[in-house]
């Protein structure tokens, strides 16, 4: 079976991180990880994902700040928050520069497809 393509997550927890990984790669596509903001740049800027999940508390650069500096660069990046704590003043900013949702952890996979489904596109 051929890859559908590339979906970007960010995320400190590993236990997120590699069950969301695992999720998005049955539902056919090469996951790319990271465990911070700072990566999460470097990893979008080398493999231009066409979906992106960032947490928004992170070491090194949280989720807000990751968002950002991509779009700078990447204006049509399609990226969707998750977060345990939300934080709806930093989310609004982002929901401006077109921030496509913001999710809350845990979600089901029900819900990670349904996003997928809606969002991806290639870069």
């Amino acid at each position: 079976m051929s890859k559908k393509g590339i979906i970007l997550i960010a995320d400190d927890d590993s236990a997120v991180l590699d069950t969301t990984s695992t999720l998005l790669e049955l539902f056919g596509y090469s996951v790319i990880q990271s465990r911070n903001g700072l990566e999460a740049i470097s990893k979008y800027k080398e493999y231009r994902p066409g979906l992106v999940f960032l947490d928004v508390k992170m070491p090194k650069m949280d989720g807000y700040r990751a968002f950002f500096e991509i779009k700078k660069e990447f204006p049509n990046a399609k990226i969707i928050f998750m977060t345990a704590h939300a934080d709806y003043s930093e989310w609004q900013k982002a929901k401006s520069k077109n921030a496509l949702e913001l999710i809350e952890k845990p979600y089901s996979a029900e819900e990670l497809k349904d996003l997928v489904e809606r969002f991806y596109t290639e870069e």
